[in-house]
């Protein structure tokens, strides 16, 4: 634990040097690992990704809509570009490294920006060393939804990816079969690529704390845990996590900074009023009809002048008869 502790605190990250291809004005941060740590604590914020009317990738507005926080929110926030809310399956390489490149430069430098990985084994390294040479801070590593049904298949698959870059990785929990409990088997595969300098947290879907445990003392300031979602967050941020993932941070910025630090500082009633009086409200946007998570986003951020469009398949449309109401959610709950 030593070891890794002084590890990360000496390691820059190599993407600090790298000119980012197609970007102007951006402001790269040569970041040590433990640094990077504390750069992404906070807000996560899962950005879903604008597509033009017809259907090809705006990536002028999805610039627009990270620079829109770096000018405002910037503060304990990491950018997510191209995971769940970002239809990361619709995407080809050059989209998805293209998404990276106008993440990396919307953001100026002021807030860690985090992108998705996840497909075939061949393609899943091919993403990773675009997002790196495109100068994106760390990645989102989604285990294969299909392999081994034993931890071995994917620690080599995780290894393997991890060590071909030099950016931060966090490991995404979602995916992967599991031949026992998600929280036990998932423990036992983070612990160990925890061993790895750059691998530096998770994501964490089991929806309690155990994970977390069981990392012991790497918990906070060596490795970072990130909750999932605002339900998980009231109590795993409490307990040691540090960051969490929020889906309407894009509307609601400062309400989920503002849930965020009630969290780590243990104030457990001032989260689940901001929780009730506006997280929840603006979250009605997702669910309106069941398919609506992204769709019902980007009807917002549209109502409020941003980048948004249609979604691509499998993800569901907006039915027209539920945009107004979603407008009218926006209208009232949106921070400007």
């Amino acid at each position: 634990m030593n070891s890794r502790r002084n590890f990360i605190k000496n390691t820059g990250l190599a993407v600090g040097s790298l000119a980012v291809l197609g970007t102007v004005g951006c402001k790269k941060q040569n970041r040590t690992m433990a640094e990077l740590i504390k750069a992404c604590r906070g807000v996560h914020n899962f950005l879903t990704t604008p597509f033009k009317s017809n259907g090809n990738l705006d990536s002028e507005g999805f610039y627009k809509n990270v620079n829109f926080h770096a000018d405002r929110h910037s503060k304990n926030m990491s950018i997510v570009v191209s995971c769940n809310l970002g239809e990361l399956f619709s995407l080809d390489l050059e989209e998805h490294q293209a998404l990276a490149q106008a993440a990396v430069s919307g953001a100026q430098g002021k807030m860690p920006v985090i992108q998705g990985i996840a497909g075939g084994y061949k393609l899943s390294l091919q993403m990773a060393r675009n997002a790196e040479a495109a100068g994106v801070d760390a990645l989102m590593l989604f285990a294969p939804p299909h392999g081994s049904s034993t931890a071995k298949g994917i620690l080599e698959y995780m290894y393997q990816v991890t060590t071909s870059v030099r950016m931060g990785v966090f490991v995404n929990m979602v995916h992967g079969h599991q031949s026992q409990p998600v929280a036990e088997y998932w423990a036992k595969v983070i612990e160990e690529l925890s061993e790895l300098p750059n691998v530096i947290g998770f994501q964490d879907s089991s929806g309690g704390t155990q994970v977390g445990h069981t990392l012991g003392s790497l918990i906070p300031d060596d490795f970072l845990w990130i909750a999932r979602g605002e339900k998980h967050a009231t109590q795993a941020l409490p307990m040691g996590a540090r960051a969490y993932t929020a889906a309407v941070a894009c509307l609601v910025p400062k309400a989920c900074y503002d849930f965020w630090e009630y969290g780590i500082s243990g104030k457990i009633d001032k989260m689940q009023k901001v929780l009730q009086t506006q997280i929840d409200p603006m979250s009605a946007v997702r669910s309106l009809r069941p398919g609506y998570s992204a769709a019902g986003i980007k009807v917002a951020l549209e109502t409020m002048g941003r980048a948004g469009g249609p979604t691509r398949p499998p993800m569901g449309q907006v039915l027209a008869e539920d945009r107004p109401r979603i407008s009218e959610i926006a209208r009232q709950y949106a921070e400007i």
